[in-house]
């Protein structure tokens, strides 16, 4: 188990990765465990806590951020996945940050999923209504 795998990532593309991903020193999620983040998202009133595919989702949208949680049983648990929705001169880009306490292979699989969600998310927010 890894000791805490952490990740700060700017997406405004989705690079393709064949190496180890390089890690924070520290927790770059605001709380220094999955855990502590989960308990504290629960303890707000104005975060909307559900469960999709099993995976624990905390909506924070006063702060425009989506938490996931990845479910016991995952190959990445536990795990916390933040990601708030900026705006910047060249349009809308999502930053995510994520802890992963498993191991660095299933984090590594881990951040990789949510980047290819993340670029669909944002060609998704890009287009047109």
């Amino acid at each position: 188990m890894a000791s805490g795998l952490s990740l700060a990532i700017l997406l405004h593309s989705n690079p393709a990765l064949s190496q180890p991903l390089p890690e924070a020193p520290g927790s770059t999620i605001g709380y220094a465990t999955v855990a502590d983040a989960l308990d504290a998202l629960r303890a707000r009133s104005d975060v909307a806590i559900s469960v999709q595919g099993g995976w624990t989702i905390a909506d924070d949208r006063s702060h425009s951020t989506l938490w996931s949680f990845a479910p016991v049983g995952y190959p990445a648990y536990p795990a916390a996945v933040k990601r708030e929705i900026k705006q910047a001169k060249d349009g809308i880009y999502i930053e995510m940050n994520i802890h992963c306490e498993a191991s660095k292979d299933a984090c590594d699989k881990l951040v990789t999923d949510f980047q290819a969600l993340n670029d669909s998310m944002r060609r998704q927010m890009a287009q047109p209504h």
